[in-house]
């Protein structure tokens, strides 16, 4: 019962994941504008969601453990992409695409032994770019064009992500990741809330 409650607490996380970036993407649809968008946060993201996701199916981890991640780099990368198409930058976006399709031909050759040691060099990488953009939240007393329901449901999932992944067993460095980022997740939040309030204290 406790593996079924597990797994279905997978599936429930899973579908989190699964629409927590669909409302940036309706944000920038609706301005036509990727400005204020942190393209290095979302590249970062969009090479560690992947990087991930060839982790868990090497590792032989079940899909309700992974399921969210797949689909969180396709909606990653095509914020990314909708942002470089809407900030006119069609000889970035054509290199986009072009490393995308790139890096997911290596992974899929990839030993699981060096996936799992990018995965250990990304973490300062990963630790820099994040500090840096909530000091750049923190600068400007504005999180730009961040959606809060994404960061709602990215914490929410990344939360219960961390606890279905120590009950199932999964080692270290596929955890970190995601400690890392509710860690930050946590903050970036708190900051949407923050500015989002002052911002309607001064509209009053």
């Amino acid at each position: 019962m406790e593996l079924d409650a597990m797994t279905f607490l997978g599936y429930v996380l899973a579908v989190m994941g699964s629409v927590a970036f669909i409302p940036q993407i309706q944000t920038i649809l609706k301005s036509k504008s990727g400005e204020g968008l942190d393209l290095v946060m979302f590249s970062i993201v969009d090479f560690v969601t992947a990087l991930v996701t060839s982790l868990c199916i090497k590792s032989g981890l079940d899909i309700s453990n992974w399921a969210e991640v797949v689909v969180t780099n396709i909606q990653v990368f095509t914020i990314h992409a909708l942002a470089r198409y809407y900030l006119n930058q069609p000889k970035q976006l054509s290199i986009l695409f072009g490393a995308k399709l790139l890096y997911i031909a290596v992974l899929t050759v990839a030993p699981l032994t060096w996936i799992k040691f990018i995965m250990n060099c990304m973490l300062p990488v990963v630790l820099f770019e994040r500090g840096g953009a909530v000091y750049k939240h923190y600068k400007n007393k504005s999180t730009g064009q961040l959606s809060g329901a994404t960061l709602g449901l990215q914490w929410a999932q990344f939360s219960g992500r961390i606890f279905t992944s120590v009950m199932a067993g999964a080692e270290g460095d596929f955890i970190a990741p995601m400690v890392l980022n509710c860690f930050f997740g946590t903050i970036v939040l708190g900051q949407w809330i923050l500015y989002r309030q002052t911002k309607e204290e001064k509209a009053e």
